[in-house]
């Protein structure tokens, strides 16, 4: 029996984003309940100088801020969260997880209460201090169990807003998941992609001015050539020339289609294509490819110009003897990232702000990728391409 198809039922990418953070959110505020009063029972072991269990509980926290609300603070060994700062993040933090697991006590009564009574097929009464409700068991369970999970996620966000402010008094705080944050990048990345479009049309024009277009003029000189030659000998010399020609420039459109969008990438994949830029580099490429799974065209298409474009660097500017390219993909089946990286031994120093290599950057930074550069003076180099394939 054939299965439906229910990938056209799967939520956009922007709301599993959003729950996936609230989730995040959400669990970090209950964490802070256990670590906060950790940390305040720590601090004073400070002031005593037993520094070893304040520290311990002080990484605890700076992994629950860093992996649960996404803040990347100024001072990464957490020196600036000591004495009677500690004794202020930790209750507020305390506080923040104790109304969270108050919250979450009313989504498990309000869901699991009127799903049992929906089961039961009978009402869900609610009773307060003043007035009693009793409702059928559906809306209940739609409008008090939708509003009381809403209500936890925003409470969520503030507990995250309200913490960041406070440690902003002390350190630099930088919220990568923040709203504001992934629009600029968006704004950021749009611009980039403009860019990336005219440079690449700027190199096309270039390959066609200075290279096939150059062979032609050659070729129609000879043609020219040979047509007012009255020697039969020598006009048979000056078409077989041109014949040469004719072959290079067959050559050279060849070469300039490859660079503009090599058709093995479509027929054969990703590693056939890194395979065929290792064959024509001057020195020599390895090339070892772990792709579990058919990847997304666009990714396939942004780590094959990745890969490209560094090799074409190294040859010209590192003086490199070897290049080593990697490529895999890492992550869970349902969030898997692209990893590409290129290694070579030449004389390092690139500049992560040159034209090349801000151009790779703006091509990833449209698949909501990374790329970053570790090229010492003396080398060796690596530059890396992290790539989201979902």
């Amino acid at each position: 029996m054939r299965l439906p198809d229910l990938s056209r039922y799967q939520l956009p990418r922007e709301y599993t984003r959003l729950a996936r953070r609230a989730v995040r959110h959400v669990v970090g505020t209950v964490l802070g309940l256990l670590i906060g009063p950790l940390l305040v029972l720590a601090a004073p072991l400070q002031l005593m100088r037993l520094r070893a269990p304040f520290r311990r509980v002080r990484r605890w926290e700076l992994y629950r801020l860093r992996r649960f609300y996404q803040l990347q603070v100024g001072a990464g060994d957490g020196a600036f969260l000591g004495g009677r700062r500690a004794l202020l993040h930790g209750p507020l933090s305390a506080v923040l997880g104790y109304v969270m697991c108050d919250l979450l006590l009313l989504v498990a009564a309000v869901v699991l209460g009127s799903f049992t009574q929906l089961l039961a097929a009978g009402p869900v009464v609610l009773e307060f201090a003043v007035w009693t409700i009793s409702r059928p068991a559906l809306p209940v369970l739609v409008i008090f169990g939708t509003s009381s999970l809403l209500a936890t996620a925003l409470y969520a966000e503030f507990a995250v807003w309200l913490q960041a402010k406070l440690l902003g008094r002390w350190t630099a705080i930088t919220r990568q998941d923040a709203l504001e944050t992934r629009i600029s990048r968006l704004l950021t990345t749009r611009r980039g992609v403009v860019v990336a479009i005219d440079d690449e049309r700027r190199r096309i024009e270039r390959d066609l001015h200075d290279g096939v277009q150059q062979n032609v003029v050659s070729l129609s000189v000879t043609l020219a050539r040979a047509r007012r030659a009255t020697d039969p000998h020598r006009s048979a010399q000056l078409l077989e020339q041109a014949h040469g020609q004719s072959q290079a420039l067959i050559e050279e459109v060849r070469q300039v289609a490859w660079r503009i969008y090599p058709t093995t990438l479509d027929e054969h994949g990703l590693a056939a294509a890194l395979d065929g830029v290792a064959a024509t580099s001057p020195v020599p490429v390895h090339v070892d490819h772990r792709i579990e799974a058919e990847l997304p065209p666009a990714v396939e298409s942004a780590a094959y110009f990745v890969a490209r474009e560094a090799v074409t660097n190294v040859v010209k500017h590192a003086g490199a003897r070897s290049i080593r390219i990697t490529v895999a993909t890492e992550g869970e089946p349902d969030r898997r990232v692209l990893r590409l990286a290129v290694h070579d031994d030449g004389t390092g120093g690139a500049d992560p702000e040159g034209g090349g290599l801000q151009g790779l950057a703006r091509r990833v930074a449209a698949l909501d990728g990374s790329v970053s550069v570790n090229s010492p003076p003396g080398g060796p180099t690596v530059i890396t391409a992290e790539m989201p394939c979902d």
